[in-house]
């Protein structure tokens, strides 16, 4: 009998070079913002208003949440996603992506997860790639959950036909996925603050119509 694969899920890992730069200059950012509770950033492109940090919108994440395009904000934000594109660089060449010249940041934000803090299951954008950056993991904390797309499969020891894949975060480290994978984040058992950084990316063709991003529509 011939077995022939339909379709197959991947995701990227790796641990970011700069990893104890960006956590020391992130947590200087949320220092600030936790000793100030009036701290408030600038929508200069925006007739010059003013924004929380944190993002008191309800969404999957049931933690504290900044604003969605922190990139814009700060430079250390915006470098770290321009130091996640050369991997994404590489995805689309061993992928064999077509029409794809561009990569553009949607959005970056950070989730802070005190103990019993977690995100409900959710994907993000299905025709774009979703990154995680753990920046503070308890030890043997972060369990990231993702969840099969075929929903309950068989009762099999396979890991393919599994409902959902526990993966242990290590600290530093990134994932990468498509945007269409559906995830969640387990709650937060120590009594540290978990803290990770998402992002969302989007890749397109310099000849095609570049679709907008939320923040411009």
């Amino acid at each position: 009998m011939d077995k022939h694969t339909l379709f197959s899920q991947k995701f990227w890992s790796f641990i970011l070079t700069r990893h104890e730069e960006y956590k020391h200059k992130i947590n200087q950012i949320l220092l600030v913002s936790k000793k100030d509770p009036n701290f408030r950033l600038s929508r200069a492109s925006n007739g010059g208003d003013y924004i929380s940090l944190e993002d008191h919108t309800q969404t999957n994440v049931y933690a504290w949440k900044s604003d969605w395009y922190l990139h814009y904000h700060f430079p250390i934000l915006k470098e770290l996603c321009e130091d996640i594109k050369p991997y994404l660089t590489q995805i689309i060449k061993e992928e064999k992506i077509k029409k794809t010249s561009t990569i553009e940041t949607v959005n970056c934000w950070i989730n802070k997860y005190k103990k019993g803090d977690f995100a409900k299951p959710h994907a993000h954008e299905p025709q774009g790639w979703s990154v995680i950056y753990f920046m503070n993991i308890p030890e043997g904390d972060a369990v990231f959950r993702v969840h099969n797309p075929l929903g309950l499969t068989y009762n099999s020891e396979l890991l393919e036909n599994f409902a959902t894949l526990d993966l242990k975060a290590k600290e530093g480290s990134v994932i990468i996925m498509s945007g269409a994978i559906k995830h969640e984040a387990t709650p937060n058992t120590s009594k540290k603050e978990r803290t990770t950084i998402a992002m969302n990316f989007r890749m397109y063709d310099n000849f095609s119509t570049k679709p907008k991003s939320d923040k411009e529509k």
